[in-house]
Protein backbone atom coordinates (compact mmCIF):
# COMPACT_ATOMS: atom_id res chain seq x y z
CA UNK A 1 0.00 0.00 0.00
CA UNK A 2 2.94 2.38 0.68
CA UNK A 3 4.15 2.18 -2.53
CA UNK A 4 1.12 2.74 -4.13
CA UNK A 5 0.54 5.89 -2.47
CA UNK A 6 4.41 6.80 -3.35
CA UNK A 7 3.06 5.97 -7.45
CA UNK A 8 -0.08 8.13 -6.80
CA UNK A 9 2.10 11.34 -4.72
CA UNK A 10 4.86 11.12 -8.17
CA UNK A 11 2.23 10.80 -10.80
CA UNK A 12 0.80 14.43 -9.39
CA UNK A 13 4.47 16.25 -8.53
CA UNK A 14 5.67 15.59 -11.69
CA UNK A 15 3.97 17.53 -13.55
CA UNK A 16 4.10 20.89 -11.53
CA UNK A 17 6.57 22.61 -14.26
CA UNK A 18 9.47 24.93 -13.45
CA UNK A 19 11.32 26.09 -10.67
CA UNK A 20 8.95 25.34 -7.91
CA UNK A 21 8.13 21.72 -9.46
CA UNK A 22 11.66 20.97 -9.04
CA UNK A 23 11.69 22.53 -4.87
CA UNK A 24 8.32 20.57 -4.20
CA UNK A 25 9.47 17.15 -5.58
CA UNK A 26 12.70 17.51 -3.43
CA UNK A 27 10.40 18.28 -0.57
CA UNK A 28 7.82 15.47 -1.13
CA UNK A 29 9.77 12.62 -3.14
CA UNK A 30 12.02 10.18 -0.93
CA UNK A 31 15.10 9.90 -3.03
CA UNK A 32 18.53 11.25 -0.89
CA UNK A 33 19.69 14.45 -2.39
CA UNK A 34 22.73 17.24 -2.07
CA UNK A 35 21.91 20.96 -1.99
CA UNK A 36 20.74 22.59 -5.37
CA UNK A 37 18.96 19.51 -7.40
CA UNK A 38 16.60 19.91 -9.63
CA UNK A 39 14.02 17.03 -11.16
CA UNK A 40 12.13 18.40 -14.15
CA UNK A 41 8.57 17.83 -14.51
CA UNK A 42 7.83 14.30 -15.85
CA UNK A 43 10.30 12.87 -14.79
CA UNK A 44 9.03 8.78 -13.92
CA UNK A 45 11.10 7.66 -10.81
CA UNK A 46 10.39 4.66 -9.88
CA UNK A 47 11.65 3.38 -6.28
CA UNK A 48 12.55 7.07 -5.48
CA UNK A 49 13.96 5.92 -1.80
CA UNK A 50 16.69 3.66 -3.38
CA UNK A 51 17.98 6.99 -5.40
CA UNK A 52 21.18 9.23 -4.43
CA UNK A 53 21.79 12.64 -6.20
CA UNK A 54 24.46 14.96 -5.13
CA UNK A 55 24.89 18.25 -5.15
CA UNK A 56 23.78 20.56 -8.33
CA UNK A 57 22.66 17.45 -9.64
CA UNK A 58 19.97 18.30 -13.15
CA UNK A 59 17.40 15.67 -14.24
CA UNK A 60 15.75 16.85 -17.40
CA UNK A 61 12.05 16.52 -18.75
CA UNK A 62 10.73 13.08 -19.51
CA UNK A 63 13.61 10.80 -18.18
CA UNK A 64 12.65 6.98 -16.66
CA UNK A 65 14.85 6.08 -13.90
CA UNK A 66 14.06 2.99 -12.01
CA UNK A 67 15.75 2.96 -8.97
CA UNK A 68 15.00 -0.75 -7.65
CA UNK A 69 18.53 -2.24 -7.51
CA UNK A 70 19.93 1.57 -6.23
CA UNK A 71 21.10 4.58 -8.69
CA UNK A 72 23.66 6.93 -7.11
CA UNK A 73 24.53 10.14 -9.08
CA UNK A 74 27.50 12.37 -8.54
CA UNK A 75 28.04 16.07 -8.26
CA UNK A 76 27.82 18.57 -10.75
CA UNK A 77 25.82 15.89 -13.24
CA UNK A 78 23.35 16.75 -16.22
CA UNK A 79 21.16 14.48 -17.19
CA UNK A 80 19.50 14.96 -20.56
CA UNK A 81 15.56 14.79 -21.42
CA UNK A 82 14.45 11.26 -22.47
CA UNK A 83 16.74 9.37 -20.90
CA UNK A 84 16.27 6.12 -19.12
CA UNK A 85 18.40 4.41 -16.51
CA UNK A 86 17.10 0.98 -15.66
CA UNK A 87 19.00 -0.70 -12.36
CA UNK A 88 17.00 -3.71 -12.50
CA UNK A 89 15.70 -6.05 -15.40
CA UNK A 90 13.46 -8.93 -15.66
CA UNK A 91 15.21 -12.63 -15.11
CA UNK A 92 14.57 -14.72 -17.68
CA UNK A 93 16.41 -18.02 -17.44
CA UNK A 94 13.82 -20.54 -16.75
CA UNK A 95 12.42 -20.84 -19.92
CA UNK A 96 9.29 -23.43 -18.13
CA UNK A 97 8.56 -20.22 -16.46
CA UNK A 98 6.74 -17.02 -17.49
CA UNK A 99 8.84 -14.29 -17.96
CA UNK A 100 6.60 -11.79 -15.63
CA UNK A 101 6.88 -14.49 -12.72
CA UNK A 102 10.37 -15.03 -12.34
CA UNK A 103 11.26 -11.92 -10.39
CA UNK A 104 13.97 -9.74 -10.57
CA UNK A 105 17.85 -9.30 -10.67
CA UNK A 106 18.93 -5.50 -9.06
CA UNK A 107 22.18 -4.24 -9.99
CA UNK A 108 23.38 -0.98 -8.92
CA UNK A 109 24.12 1.82 -11.56
CA UNK A 110 26.88 4.43 -10.93
CA UNK A 111 26.82 8.01 -12.41
CA UNK A 112 30.30 9.59 -11.38
CA UNK A 113 30.54 13.66 -11.13
CA UNK A 114 30.70 16.15 -13.59
CA UNK A 115 28.92 13.77 -16.12
CA UNK A 116 26.97 14.72 -18.88
CA UNK A 117 24.47 12.16 -19.79
CA UNK A 118 22.75 13.76 -23.36
CA UNK A 119 19.54 13.15 -24.85
CA UNK A 120 17.79 10.04 -25.21
CA UNK A 121 20.34 7.92 -23.65
CA UNK A 122 19.86 4.35 -22.29
CA UNK A 123 21.73 3.31 -19.35
CA UNK A 124 21.38 -0.59 -18.30
CA UNK A 125 21.47 -2.38 -14.93
CA UNK A 126 25.16 -2.78 -13.14
CA UNK A 127 26.72 0.05 -15.17
CA UNK A 128 29.44 2.56 -13.73
CA UNK A 129 30.14 5.89 -15.57
CA UNK A 130 33.15 7.65 -14.21
CA UNK A 131 33.97 11.15 -13.18
CA UNK A 132 34.67 13.93 -16.29
CA UNK A 133 32.17 11.95 -18.73
CA UNK A 134 30.02 13.13 -21.58
CA UNK A 135 27.92 10.30 -23.12
CA UNK A 136 26.54 11.05 -26.35
CA UNK A 137 22.80 11.47 -27.41
CA UNK A 138 21.16 8.67 -28.23
CA UNK A 139 24.18 5.89 -26.43
CA UNK A 140 22.96 2.90 -24.96
CA UNK A 141 25.42 2.40 -22.61
CA UNK A 142 25.64 -1.65 -21.92
CA UNK A 143 29.25 -1.61 -20.77
CA UNK A 144 31.36 1.03 -17.60
CA UNK A 145 32.35 3.91 -18.84
CA UNK A 146 36.17 4.97 -17.71
CA UNK A 147 36.95 8.42 -16.45
CA UNK A 148 37.63 11.69 -18.60
CA UNK A 149 36.22 9.73 -21.93
CA UNK A 150 33.84 10.52 -24.19
CA UNK A 151 31.10 7.58 -24.90
CA UNK A 152 29.28 7.49 -28.19
CA UNK A 153 26.89 4.46 -29.87
CA UNK A 154 25.48 1.34 -30.39
CA UNK A 155 27.45 -0.48 -29.38
CA UNK A 156 29.28 1.74 -27.09
CA UNK A 157 32.42 3.11 -27.93
CA UNK A 158 34.86 5.61 -26.47
CA UNK A 159 35.84 8.09 -29.04
CA UNK A 160 38.20 10.30 -27.14
CA UNK A 161 39.46 11.82 -23.34
CA UNK A 162 38.04 15.06 -22.00
CA UNK A 163 39.85 17.84 -21.21
CA UNK A 164 37.84 18.61 -18.34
Amino acid sequence: MKYEIQLWANAFVKLIPGYIGCRIRNLLLPYRRGVNVKVWENVQIDSPSRLILGDQVSINRNCVIHAGGGIVIGDNTLIGPNVIIYSQNHRYKNSSELVRNQGYDLKKVVIGSNVWVSASVIILPGIEIGNNVVIGAGTIVTKNVPDDTIAIGSPLRIIQKTNF
